[in-house]
């Protein structure tokens, strides 16, 4: 059934692609966006936009109060001196839980990150965690999910890791490069999101949403290349000990988005053998060999 769904999160990678579906499928999208954020979705007919304050209650409840669901994908990889880890993942899920709550609205679907529900030590699962448990306790109709790493068109880790094969004379792996993964593709995650909205079933639970398949870090790297038409990719592997150090002394001057947080991450791997989300929802999984020679031809 056609329904009106607020975004929170659209312009990211993942988001403009579940604003995609959604029209698809019939709804209509409202992307809620900061002030001063650039509006990065695609102009799709069915979809509007507005800018939110977070920090004002009575004007995010007036942004939602027609909208019966409520999607949040707000998440940040690397703190900024603008947005800390705990604004993004805590408080901001706070924000919008009271506002569906002040608001009459129930349903409310959560991007966590797969992770969040273990043991890593950091600052980003750690408000992930709370982000999750402020959803849990709203008394809404809630649905979380857990993605591993999310691939696709425009993703940030195939076209980085592309562009480094291509133009450097190696890629520079943090450790032994054998942490491993379950790549999903973005398309996958958004169907989960899509097809959850109105299936009661769905209301109260938490899902992972990983790969068919596990690669090592090195396997990704040498999938990548040759779906480039290269045997594999040239590594060169640096100590994590070095590379931690080096994150702990100089923090914010770190290339890209590695920091000591991403790098405890990265070596934790992202893996989980629940793969229930895509037999609840009707998903056949896309398997990374097999897709990421399309993308990477685009």
């Amino acid at each position: 059934m056609p329904m009106n769904v607020a975004i929170a999160g659209g312009t990211g990678f993942i988001g403009k692609v579940i604003i995609k579906k959604l029209v698809e499928s019939g709804h209509h999208v409202k992307a809620l966006i900061r002030p001063g954020a650039l509006l990065k979705i695609a102009s799709f007919s069915g979809t509007e936009s507005q800018y939110v304050y977070y920090d004002s209650p009575s004007q995010l409840v007036n942004s939602v109060k027609d909208y019966p669901v409520i999607i949040n994908l707000i998440g940040i990889i690397r703190e900024t001196k603008e947005t800390s880890f705990d604004f993004a993942h805590h408080l901001i899920p706070m924000s919008l839980v009271k506002a569906a709550q002040d608001g009459g609205v129930k349903r409310f679907l959560q991007m966590s990150a797969l992770g969040a529900g273990g043991k890593i030590d950091t600052e980003y699962m750690e408000t992930k965690r709370l982000g999750e448990n402020v959803v849990k306790s709203s008394g809404l109709d809630y649905t979380i999910f857990r993605p591993s790493v999310v691939y696709g068109p425009d993703d940030h880790l195939t076209s980085m890791i592309a562009k480094a094969i291509r133009l450097a004379p190696f890629f520079p792996v943090i450790g032994d490069g054998q942490y491993k993964f379950q790549p999903v593709s973005v398309f996958n995650v958004a169907d989960a999101f899509v097809r959850a909205i109105d299936k009661p079933e769905t209301f109260g639970k938490t899902y992972d949403i990983a790969g068919p398949d596990t690669f090592t870090f090195d396997e990704m790297l040498d999938t990548v290349a040759k779906a480039m038409g290269k045997s594999k990719a040239r590594k060169i592997h640096f100590p994590a000990g070095l590379i931690m150090l080096k994150a702990r002394l100089f923090g914010r001057l770190m290339p890209g988005p590695l920091s000591v947080d991403t790098i405890k991450m990265l070596l934790a791997g992202s893996t989980s053998d629940d793969d229930a989300v895509f037999g609840e929802l009707g998903i056949t999984p896309d398997k990374f060999k097999d897709s990421i020679i399309e993308y990477i031809k685009k």
